[in-house]
């Protein structure tokens, strides 16, 4: 039940990028959390884009010519060890990076920015109830087994 939030220059990524980027992200976030091919955790991954205008984006109080990213994810807390933090990290900058179609190095990487937010259990709530991890984990381990 991941929520991932780009935040993005206006105009850095067209429409198609957009969906590509969406759903790679979508794909290697689960892929980590041992979801992939799992229907449900995937109607339940949201990827939503904020856009704001290039001129209103300053760094050390001077406009930048190139685009920068913060990537927002939010996680049920507990579910994410620091080695997968670390791989989700490298791997959405490098999802960036590719989308851009620009050379991996610091320079090009240090414009990419991930937080990952873990949300202490009993504070996710949607479709008017609060879910717990027990009982979201007991869910997608059912849809797990019935894809086999």
């Amino acid at each position: 039940m991941p929520l991932i939030t780009v935040n993005l220059p206006e105009n850095a990524f067209s429409a198609e990028q957009k969906q590509d980027f969406a759903k790679r992200a979508t794909d290697t976030l689960l892929s980590l959390e041992g979801m992939q091919n799992n229907h449900l955790a995937e109607n339940l991954s949201w990827v939503q884009f904020q856009t704001f205008k290039q001129e209103d984006f300053y760094l050390a109080g001077h406009p930048v010519d190139k685009p920068h990213y913060r990537i927002e994810v939010r996680v049920f807390q507990g579910t994410m060890t620091a080695a997968i933090k670390e791989k989700l990290t490298a791997q959405l900058t490098d999802l960036v990076l590719n989308t851009e179609a620009t050379d991996h190095n610091l320079l090009n990487a240090a414009r990419v920015w991930i937080m990952i937010e873990e949300v202490p259990d009993g504070n996710w709530g949607g479709a008017g109830k609060i879910y717990r991890i027990k009982d979201l984990m007991q869910m997608m381990q059912h849809e797990k087994k019935s894809n086999i």
